[in-house]
């Protein structure tokens, strides 16, 4: 009987001692999560963007890490991060297929490295050649869910580009919108807290129509993209933060350096 009432007790002390660290182990991912409760947006280059939400899931926006110029696009500057030297990486989105925003070696670097799903439209997909886990080819108007991210895809207006698009995230109660090349805002766009739009001209949007799309958006944040990578859309950065107080209240525009990042936090 004692012998019964010993082995008793000894599982009951083992039941709580698993309760307790089952409740510890929560407290910590309790404190993991105040701890990190904001999205991290971080510049790498012309229109390449990290996206970190606070669970770690991240989105990597229009790569172009291999520095090559084309034609008349000569390259003012360079990108400097390596792309080894980046985490690892969620989903790839890839806006149009021009050269700038559609690094192959870099794309397939990152599906080989992280087992990544890349989502572009036809253009880009059936060049990748991946396998279907890989890749999700969409068109305007398509809404998909990808690792707990709602992605909608949006019209960009780009004429040398043959179907270029923007998207729209949602996650933890934020949407980012990511324009791709474009110079009109879709008037499906809206209710946006973070944008990412062209202010380079020529090809897209430039600073005038950045400041009309931004005003149209009333956004909380707004970060420029796609300028002084090449000599033919370089822009004074001065010029543009004077424009942006003189012609936005209470100025929301980012401009972040590549290589600088910035945070939003989640309510």
């Amino acid at each position: 009987m004692y012998s019964l009432l010993k082995k008793m007790k000894k599982a009951i002390c083992k039941k709580h001692a698993k309760t307790d660290e089952l409740e510890k182990e929560n407290i910590k991912e309790s404190i993991r999560i105040t701890k990190n409760n904001t999205i991290t947006i971080k510049k790498i280059f012309h229109s390449t963007f990290l996206i970190t939400y606070p669970d770690g899931i991240t989105v990597l926006t229009d790569p172009y890490f291999n520095n090559i110029s084309m034609g008349s696009l000569k390259l003012a500057e360079t990108n400097n991060t390596k792309k080894e030297s980046l985490p690892k990486i969620d989903i790839i989105l890839i806006s149009h297929e021009h050269f700038d925003h559609f690094d192959k070696e870099a794309i397939k670097f990152f599906v080989e490295r992280d087992k990544c799903i890349v989502i572009g439209p036809l253009e880009v997909t059936k060049e990748l050649e991946l396998q279907k886990n890989e890749e999700r080819t969409v068109k305007v108007d398509d809404e998909i869910v990808v690792a707990t991210i709602k992605i909608k895809v949006v019209p960009a207006q780009h004429h040398q580009s043959f179907y270029p698009v923007g998207f729209v995230l949602e996650k933890d109660n934020k949407k980012i919108y990511f324009a791709g090349d474009t110079n009109t805002l879709p008037n499906i766009v809206k209710d946006i807290n973070l944008a990412i739009m062209p202010c380079g001209g020529i090809f897209t949007s430039d600073l005038f129509e950045f400041i009309s799309m931004v005003r149209q958006l009333k956004c909380e944040i707004a970060i420029p993209m796609h300028y002084n990578t090449f000599e033919i859309i370089k822009i004074d950065c001065e010029k543009l933060k004077v424009r942006c107080e003189e012609k936005l209240k209470n100025s929301c525009v980012k401009i972040l350096e590549n290589g600088e990042s910035m945070q939003i936090k989640i309510e």
